[in-house]
């Protein structure tokens, strides 16, 4: 009795290969996009975080200067609005609100004659991965600051 082999795979065993190959793909193009959005947004968190550290070293040097009027010590609780990503005539636009507390003085034992001032800011933008849950970020910054004698 002879036998006869064919050499080669069934067709069983490739659709089998060619289903692992798919899944495979699919999991790498997900994995490719998950990671898109995740370096967009840490993009977008590192350009809030330096429009809200420019911002507070230009009130820094408004408070040291010393000649911060009443309604700019009394805090900024409407927001100064600023772009993250885009302008105010781009279709595609992030827009974030710079807010500040009320700028109090801190009293301390020191006995020198420079005045102390807290200030709290903080910014919020809307995550535009989650259009459908308006989900809100916010970074935050403290500093004690001086106004220098004059």
């Amino acid at each position: 009795m002879k036998r006869c082999f064919q050499s080669g795979f069934s067709f069983i065993e490739v659709m089998i290969g060619v289903v692992i190959i798919s899944v495979a793909a699919y999991g790498m193009v997900l994995s490719a996009t998950h990671a898109r959005g995740v370096l967009r947004a840490l993009a977008i968190k590192e350009r809030a975080v330096d429009e809200l550290t420019g911002y507070v070293e230009h009130m820094k040097g408004r408070i040291a200067d010393g000649n911060l009027t009443l309604t700019e010590k009394s805090g900024d609780f409407m927001g100064e609005t600023v772009f993250l990503y885009g302008n105010d005539n781009s279709v595609v636009k992030i827009p974030a609100k710079i807010y500040y507390e009320n700028i109090t003085p801190v009293y301390t034992d020191s006995v020198s004659y420079i005045d102390r001032y807290l200030l709290h800011a903080w910014i919020e933008w809307e995550d535009f991965s989650t259009p459908k849950t308006k989900f809100t970020k916010r970074a935050e910054i403290e500093m004690v600051m001086l106004e220098f004698p004059q």
